[in-house]
């Protein structure tokens, strides 16, 4: 397990995509080398061979990526995999035949793809298999003993359970002397008090304590955690490792000392340069080239339903400054009654039927770009709310106001981890999101995030 942009990510993940990168290359050459043998085919050398298996790998790969089948933190049936596999062999099915018809060099006799397909999906589904029973049964896990039974406890742990393929194992809790346990119920197993931690670390070897206690005064047990540390178990506080584990900063459990002391929420004037220049300059290369899509989008709007092409709404942006967003306007004109701000629904039926689709694509948010350009947004940052919004969320969310230090963006974190938050409720996790980016923002979680929107938006997550 590494960190990448103060996030756990598993190497199982990227064995697991060199293992079946080498498998679909094998078995082109694996294809080619049986035909060859039968003398049924003249048309391609071996070397030709390797680089159309390189081809149909990162066409293969590009899709099982698209289908999250390189996310240990999903968990998939075996109904769904086989279905992601097969969509992926299809996907790759259409692309070489699209670059056969444009570079008919590149085409060989259609026995050897056949035979490279079929052993493709066998020796694939064989790898997933073998891969999945090595990780439930076989891989080595990190035992993690967490100190507390209180409600940030039980969240804790109730993120390990739900993260097993990663290779974390929940060993259970202890609770204090006078402690009952009620937080942790149903999540994991109190194995003992605070003062059995050492003989607890021995008999379930644990590698990894998480101390999740809220209060720090009484109970609290300095010497048992001294003494596992300097004995070589990692101890660490709760907030860091559920941080790295989910991606989100739970805001309801924090004392202020967490934003004041610890690593993260600086902004470089560097990183902050660097990110408005780019953004400018993508933003502005993207109109250019997207111009003839926005003039026929906009004429479908016009055609659909009566109302002006673009719709504008005030939002809140940094340092709490107030400024028009513009949208391709995807409701019916006048869609909120007496004027009164509310969240779009699921099924929503103020949608137009030509604005439906624009939701799922996300081409209703391209206007925008020009947000950028004029400096209103940044191409990543949390998404700006409005301001009628704002005043109620302020209220409900201990520091909301952090999210109104940094530029707000066309996309983000919370867009790629969340979705879409219609309610206080939702807004409330998705601002947990927004957190983890305010503290960890630098150009490398901008480009990955870039990254995931491409994909989110291919498959049309998260539109309402």
């Amino acid at each position: 397990m590494i960190t990448v942009e103060n996030r756990f990510f598993p190497l199982r993940s990227a064995v697991c995509f060199l293992v079946e990168g080498g498998i679909i290359l094998f078995s082109v050459i694996a294809s080619f080398a049986v035909l060859n043998s039968l003398g049924n085919i003249h048309l391609v050398t071996f070397e030709e061979v390797v680089v159309r298996g390189f081809v149909i790998a990162f066409f293969c790969q590009t899709c099982m990526y698209m289908l999250d089948l390189y996310d240990l933190r999903l968990s998939q049936t075996w109904g769904e995999i086989f279905f992601s596999l097969m969509f992926a062999v299809g996907f790759v099915c259409i692309w070489i035949g699209v670059i056969t018809y444009m570079v008919p060099g590149f085409g060989v006799e259609a026995r050897m793809y056949y035979l490279t397909l079929v052993f493709v999906i066998a020796f694939l589904l064989f790898w997933r298999v073998a891969f999945y029973y090595y990780l439930e049964r076989m891989a080595p896990q990190q035992n993690i003993l967490i100190v507390g039974t209180g409600d940030v406890a039980g969240m804790v742990g109730k993120e390990i359970r739900e993260r097993k393929m990663l290779g974390f194992n929940l060993a259970g809790f202890v609770e204090s002397p006078s402690g009952n346990g009620n937080g942790v119920e149903g999540i994991g197993k109190v194995l003992g008090v605070y003062g059995q931690i050492g003989e607890i670390v021995r008999k379930y070897g644990i590698s990894r304590i998480v101390v999740a206690i809220g209060e720090r005064r009484g109970e609290y047990p300095f010497k048992e955690m001294l003494a596992m540390r300097v004995n070589g178990c990692r101890v660490v506080e709760w907030h860091g490792f559920f941080e790295k584990l989910s991606g989100r900063i739970p805001v309801d459990n924090l004392a202020p000392s967490f934003f004041i002391f610890n690593p993260g929420f600086r902004k470089s004037k560097l990183v902050l340069l660097v990110r408005r220049v780019l953004s400018t300059v993508i933003a502005a290369v993207g109109l250019l080239l997207i111009l003839p899509l926005l003039l026929v989008v906009a004429v479908f709007i016009k055609i659909d339903s009566p109302g002006p092409v673009i719709y504008s709404q005030t939002r809140v942006g940094q340092r709490g400054r107030i400024f028009r967003i513009y949208k391709f306007r995807s409701m019916q004109d006048n869609a909120e009654e007496n004027e009164i701000p509310r969240w779009a629904e699921k099924g929503d039926p103020r949608v137009t039927r030509v604005g439906r689709i624009l939701r799922i694509c996300r081409i209703d948010e391209l206007p925008q770009l020009f947000n950028v350009i004029r400096g209103d947004l940044d191409l990543v940052g949390p998404r700006p709310e409005r301001p009628e919004f704002v005043e109620k969320l302020e209220k409900m969310i201990p520091y909301y106001t952090l999210r109104h230090t940094v530029k707000p963006g066309l996309t983000g974190w919370a867009q790629i981890r969340f979705m879409y938050s219609g309610t206080f409720e939702e807004s409330r996790e998705k601002f947990q999101y927004d957190l983890f980016y305010i503290k960890n923002m630098s150009i490398n979680l901008d480009l990955m995030i870039l990254f995931q929107t491409i994909k989110i938006v291919l498959l049309g997550r998260g539109a309402r």
